[in-house]
């Protein structure tokens, strides 16, 4: 309670941050483990539970991924997602002020690779390497409407029980005159950790923020929760994603990815909004192309 009274923008107050709930849950024999802050949400909707999630999964079971086939076909990626937690962290400051000052929201989502090359495999350092770096190539010139990205911040890999994980992060170009108005907006952005599971899957844990100025505290006090669920990690790889780590490991021996990479310069696209109720989005000059895949 005294947190709570005594909370400031330089000094939040995070509802429960060291009450942690471990999760368990079972990927088709490849077992996460992690520890998570309870929901804490001003805004929540009645039928979100953000508690229940399933403590096995068929990564294999086609029913319930969705594709991201309603996109153009220079936009879509080519990868199918489900989503398993949802949770939402507030950040309170001055005890005059009820409603909180900033918002992170963490998702745990399964991905499966529907374009990734027939001879290439996420279990693979240098693959997994580009499965994310064609992610956020489609996040960013992709999606030209939106603010332009600035990504991979923060390039990190984790080693976890031999698999190889890769974390970044993902900022936006924020214009000056629009930092003068806004400087929060400086702490729009979002949080990644690709962890394989097969030749073609992998889980991305992502925490996407929403905060104030000052910036500096505000972050240090985002980063502290994120940093915490990602230390509290563990992952053990099951009998078949074993077997083939070790056939990926035989067949490129020396693979290994970046220890560290530089923001990607693409260019983006130049287009307008045309058709009924301007819904459609025209290119008028293509920007750079994805990135190739290199097996």
């Amino acid at each position: 309670m005294l947190n709570r009274l005594f909370a400031s923008r330089r000094r939040p107050y995070i509802p429960h941050r060291n009450k942690r709930e471990a999760i368990s849950i079972d990927f088709s024999g490849n077992r996460l483990e992690l520890s998570l802050p309870p929901h804490s949400c001003y805004d929540s909707f009645a039928d979100l539970d953000p508690t229940s999630y399933p403590e096995r999964v068929n990564i294999f079971d086609p029913s319930d991924y969705i594709a991201d086939s309603g996109y153009e076909d220079w936009e879509r990626e080519g990868v199918s997602r489900q989503c398993f937690i949802e949770r939402s962290w507030e950040l309170f400051g001055p005890i005059w002020h009820s409603r909180p000052i900033g918002t992170i929201d963490f998702r745990l989502i399964l991905n499966r690779h529907d374009k990734l090359p027939s001879d290439m495999s996420c279990l693979n350092p240098q693959h997994l390497e580009q499965v994310v770096m064609r992610r956020l190539y489609y996040s960013g010139p992709c999606r030209p409407d939106y603010y332009v990205q600035l990504a991979p911040v923060n390039w990190k890999l984790y080693e976890l029980s031999g698999v190889t994980a890769i974390f970044f992060e993902e900022h936006r170009v924020n214009p000056p005159e629009e930092l003068k108005h806004n400087p929060h907006h400086d702490t729009y952005f979002s949080s990644s950790l690709f962890i394989p599971l097969s030749s073609e899957h992998y889980l991305s844990i992502v925490f996407r923020y929403l905060g104030y100025a000052p910036v500096k505290p505000c972050l240090t006090a985002m980063n502290s929760i994120r940093d915490s669920v990602c230390n509290s990690i563990k992952f053990q790889p099951g009998i078949d994603t074993q077997k083939q780590l070790a056939e990926a490991q035989y067949k490129w021996p020396n693979a290994k990815a970046s220890t560290t990479r530089e923001i990607e310069r693409w260019i983006y696209p130049e287009w307008r909004r045309d058709g009924e109720f301007n819904s459609d989005l025209i290119i008028t000059k293509p920007g750079s192309p994805p990135p190739a895949w290199q097996s």
